[in-house]
Order: structure tokens, then sequence, then C-alpha cells
């Protein structure tokens, strides 16, 4: 799990040297820091994650739970925002941005027939 938690770290040192990453970094960082501060690399609370990293949490949680895996199923969406919503109130998510992403989703999916064809 350490080796597995050190690849923010590894991440932000490959694209440190890139111009065009600058901006970025800090959320390639710290993206699996949590609001109430158990994530990791540093440990950071609330609003010192900054806004791009509790932004792609969001994503990046998403695409983990809806995502089949070698060791799980693909959940629904369904599925994954009741978990998300859960997380949230566990405190580990923004909870202002998390109403309005799992809004985005459901828009989205409710553009998709039964069948998974866009109208």
């Amino acid at each position: 799990m350490a080796v597995m938690k050190n690849h923010t770290i590894v991440g932000e040192n490959i694209c440190k040297p890139l111009r065009s990453f600058t901006s970025v970094s800090a959320i390639i960082r710290h993206h699996h820091e949590r609001r109430d501060g158990s994530g990791y690399p540093d440990g950071l609370k609330g609003l010192q994650i900054p806004l791009g990293a509790r932004i792609l949490q969001l994503a990046d949680v998403y695409d983990a739970l809806t995502t089949a895996r070698p060791y799980k199923e693909a959940l629904s969406a369904a599925n994954a925002l009741r978990i998300m919503g859960e997380e949230v109130d566990k405190g580990w998510w923004d909870p202002e941005l998390f109403p309005i992403f799992k809004k985005l989703v459901e828009k989205e999916f409710s553009r998709i027939s039964p069948d998974g064809s866009e109208p």
C-alpha cells in the first residue's frame, strides 16, 4: 500500500519539469487527500486541498467505482453515487462539490437510453 500511495508524488515529480504542467502539479499530488485529513500524501484537510484536486477526486473515485477491475465488478452509476454520498457523510469528499458532480452524472445518464445509445 505504501508503494501505491507514492504514485501521487511520483506523478508530480514526473510532471514537475514540464512547464505546461505547472498549474496542475498540485492536482496530481493532492488528488488522494480527504477532506477530514485522512488522505495522502500530505494529510491536507478541507480547503487546504486545492479546488482542482477536490474536483478530480470525485471523477477519480467515480471512475474507480464504475470501472471493472480484476478484483471487482463495475458498479452502476446509481450505486457509485450512493457510495460516494456515504463517503461525503464520512468527511472524505467536498460536500459542496459532490451535489454538483452528482447532478452532472445524473443529467448525462438521463440522456442515454437503456440500450446505451444516445438520442
